[in-house]
């Protein structure tokens, strides 16, 4: 008799704010032979300060959304233009469609119900994000309503020619500043120097003609550089 037996782990980090959720997760995680927990994080600047403490790269990370420090859209789009090669799959009952297709468009490919997670669904989503393949729990999201914001999504106005001059660090540095208290902040998660961190603000105030930090935050926004979860906003105000 065969058996096929994987020649390494696969190695996943979870991120969620709430302590018995991700001690849920890790039962569920565990109970799959081969997979591995590389660590747990409690929101987005707990996962980024342990990613750049471990020496091993993880597989694939799971996240909630609605977390404190930094929600799951700003996570994501930090590793999108800081390690895009990494999968992510997040969990949520919150989501909409539009902002299914926001994720996707910062390389998220996984999308799961926390509510109706099952050992089998979380199993397909790890084997599929792993290999690159979308996936999109069809119990809790539909399907053609998500193309249909893709679609929508792909069509909205931004300004072209200022895009295309952006560069990744420059789109990091964006989506930092929106996320992130102040340019120490910035700095180490960038692993840059405060007076880059200011160089970057300097060089996209003159690409974007924009006079203040407000105003470049407010373009960023418009144009779709940056991600916002609108489920965090909504619940702060």
């Amino acid at each position: 008799m065969f058996v096929f037996i994987m020649s390494s782990a696969l190695n996943l980090v979870l991120v969620d704010a709430k302590p018995a959720y991700l001690l849920k997760l890790q039962h569920m995680v565990n109970t799959i032979p081969y997979l591995n927990i590389l660590f747990t994080a409690n929101h987005g600047v707990d996962c980024l300060q342990k990613l750049q403490q471990v020496k091993t790269e993880p597989d694939v990370i799971i996240t909630d959304l609605l977390m404190p420090e930094m929600d799951g859209m700003g996570l994501a789009a930090i590793l999108h233009y800081a390690r895009p090669a990494l999968p992510i799959i997040v969990l949520s009952d919150l989501l909409s469609e539009f902002e299914i297709a926001e994720l996707m468009d910062i390389g998220v490919k996984g999308f799961l119900s926390k509510k109706k997670l099952s050992h089998a669904v979380l199993e397909q989503a790890i084997d599929a994000v792993s290999y690159r393949k979308d996936f999109i729990d069809t119990t809790a999201f539909d399907i053609a309503q998500v193309h249909k914001a893709v679609d929508h999504f792909n069509k909205l106005p931004y300004e072209k020619n200022i895009t295309q001059q952006l560069t990744n660090k420059e789109l990091l540095y964006l989506q930092l500043l929106v996320t992130m208290e102040n340019e120490e902040e910035i700095a180490t998660c960038m692993h840059i120097s405060v007076k880059t961190v200011q160089y970057y603000a300097n060089n996209l105030r003159k690409k974007t003609d924009t006079s203040s930090k407000s105003a470049l935050v407010l373009l960023a926004i418009k144009n779709r550089w940056v991600k916002i979860y609108k489920g965090y906003v909504s619940s702060h105000h």
